[in-house]
């Protein structure tokens, strides 16, 4: 296990390889890093074509997949996603997020230049992150220069690099880079956030009730180890030491790096909004209830999140019961309803702002969209779905703060 002194020394360490492509790309395309910046937070269809120029030639000469990585492990751990997508992506939503959110210094990170702390762009962030996941998971997606996975990895590490170099600049809205909480995009953040898309999904996925076989957690370790190493952490290997090593190390960095901060409670709050937005009608408090059933009500207390529902209690006895049904091909579709709900609502809440206009497109592979019955009508039952959030929109908009006028759904900023 990496001693303290190991860990926090990652704290001054970013990416030296990809700082120094970074500024070899700027100089050759006669462009400023605040312009490279701006635009990379844009939707790819927004994007002016010396961007895209620059993305192509940056993805041409990204690095080959590490020697130590196993094809048919990563397969494997593909695979696995995919016999658990939509479980993964509510796991994703009510647990890998907020866990992030409280890691206080890093999530400065995002409340700086990421726009995650707005209100009209977090849909769109948190979005993106749902499309990368989706993106290394497709079969083939890691195959260098080619794979959607791949060229999204890529993309992200650059845009890692530019965030990094934009905060270490001088002339910053907000005032200079705080020095005592490292490098930004340092290599310990990126290790706990890579905790996260695994070792805290596998932490959710049981106490949901879903049992992962030893085989299962290894492939999906594998997986999001080569991932990590091709985004430039240089520690992600370590998750190749097995499911309880990386438990434990994900223990220690979240003691570590975790605690209340405002940051932190305001991203977690924008998450609720686009979350409670999404559910049914009698649901609003589902996802603050699931993502304290399954971080726990210290971290969910660090950010903020509100209450349980008075139903909470039951949460245990039903991820019994789905453990009991996941046994048997016949019960297994009833045992999974539950732990699904939430990824499959968001990501329907999604289309439908795009269908309406409200949002840019969150690709979703034909073969996954049926597989999940998500709708793509364009017509009367889209319309109704809308009309029935109005009321949820309402209420987080007051507890938000949000000014009538400003819908976060549609890009709009709120002061």
């Amino acid at each position: 296990m990496p001693t303290d002194d190991f860990l926090l020394g990652l704290r001054a360490e970013g990416d030296t390889a990809a700082g120094r492509d970074l500024h070899e790309a700027v100089g050759g395309s006669q462009k400023t890093l605040a312009e490279v910046l701006a635009n990379l937070r844009k939707p790819a269809a927004d994007q002016p074509s010396w961007l895209r120029e620059l993305l192509d030639e940056w993805v041409k000469q990204g690095p080959d997949l590490p020697q130590w990585a196993d094809l048919d492990r990563i397969a494997a751990g593909q695979q696995f996603f995919n016999n658990w997508d939509l479980e993964i992506c509510t796991a994703l939503f009510t647990a890998s997020l907020p866990s992030a959110y409280a890691g206080r210094r890093g999530v400065v990170v995002l409340a700086r230049v990421s726009q995650l702390a707005q209100p009209g762009t977090v849909g769109r962030r948190i979005s993106e992150t749902g499309q990368m996941l989706l993106d290394i998971t497709e079969p083939g997606a890691l195959e260098p220069r080619k794979g959607v996975g791949y060229k999204r990895i890529v993309e992200v590490r650059l845009l890692h690099a530019s965030v990094r170099e934009a905060l270490r600049g001088k002339d910053l809205p907000g005032g200079s880079w705080d020095a005592a909480n490292g490098i930004p995009v340092n290599q310990e953040d990126l290790l706990a956030t890579l905790m996260t898309f695994t070792v805290v999904v596998l932490r959710a996925l049981k106490r949901m009730g879903i049992d992962v076989t030893q085989e299962d957690q290894e492939a999906y370790l594998h997986l999001w180890a080569v991932v990590g190493d091709m985004l430039g952490i240089r520690e992600a290997k370590l998750l190749l030491r097995g499911p309880q090593y990386a438990d434990d190390l994900a223990t220690k960095l979240q003691e570590s790096l975790q605690a209340p901060g405002a940051d932190g409670r305001f991203l977690m709050s924008i998450l609720l909004y686009e979350m409670e937005l999404a559910m049914p009608l009698g649901w609003l408090k589902a996802p603050r209830t699931v993502v304290r059933f399954l971080i726990g009500d210290r971290v969910a207390d660090m950010v903020g999140v509100p209450g349980a529902a008075w139903w909470s209690p039951v949460l245990p006895l039903v991820a019994d019961l789905n453990r009991v049904l996941h046994r048997y091909p016949l019960t297994r579709p009833i045992g999974a309803l539950p732990s699904r709900m939430i990824g499959r609502r968001i990501i329907q809440l999604w289309i439908d702002q795009h269908q309406r206009g409200e949002r840019h497109p969150f690709p979703v592979g034909d073969e996954r969209t049926r597989r999940w019955h998500l709708a793509h009508d364009g017509g009367g039952v889209t319309a109704l779905r809308g009309r029935l959030r109005g009321r949820r929109q309402r209420l987080r908009r007051r507890d938000l703060r949000i000014p009538h006028h400003a819908n976060p759904a549609k890009g709009s900023t709120a002061p």
